[in-house]
């Protein structure tokens, strides 16, 4: 009995190999750009929360700790331009070889003391009025730091980060 030789490769079994791989090809790279997307809205997010929490503690710097003085940073609104390279500007860079993304931050903060500032009337739960040991009634007030940008290519362009804190003498 003789056997045949293999003659080698069909065309057709060429081409459901590179169809197959294509198909692999095509998955792996979806991934990665799906990868890229997420990190890339992780680090926006990351760096809001840091604007966010460097607002708190400048607040606190400036002697907001339940005083009628935090009214002077009460609906305070500014913007933060944060760069490719890590650093924040007040204005936009005018080089245009600079990047950088735009946040919006607003202060809002609550205060007992002040007649009105409390929305709708409500002190939270504890109560904002409440009593503190070794102080007055009603010193303790309510600060929230919302830092919102754009993120083209989401379903609501505009993201936020909202951080809230009570200070107290």
């Amino acid at each position: 009995m003789k056997q045949r030789a293999s003659r080698g490769v069909t065309l057709l079994e060429v081409m459901a190999t590179m169809a197959v791989m294509l198909l692999g090809v095509a998955a792996a790279m979806t991934v990665v750009s799906q990868t890229t997307r997420s990190n890339r809205r992780t680090l926006t997010a990351n760096q809001a929360q840091i604007i966010a929490e460097q607002t708190l503690e400048n607040i606190l710097q400036r002697g907001c700790q339940g005083s009628v003085t935090c009214e002077t940073v009460s609906n305070e609104t500014f913007d933060v331009y944060q760069t490719s390279e890590g650093f924040q500007r007040a204005t936009a860079p005018t080089d245009t070889n600079i990047i950088a993304r735009k946040y919006t931050v607003t202060v809002d903060v609550d205060n007992s003391v002040v007649p009105g500032s409390i929305e709708d009337g409500k002190a939270g739960e504890p109560a904002i009025t409440r009593p503190l040991v070794g102080t007055t009634t009603g010193t303790l007030v309510n600060v929230r730091v919302s830092v919102a940008w754009d993120e083209p290519g989401i379903r609501s362009d505009q993201q936020m980060v909202v951080l809230q804190s009570r200070m107290a003498p």
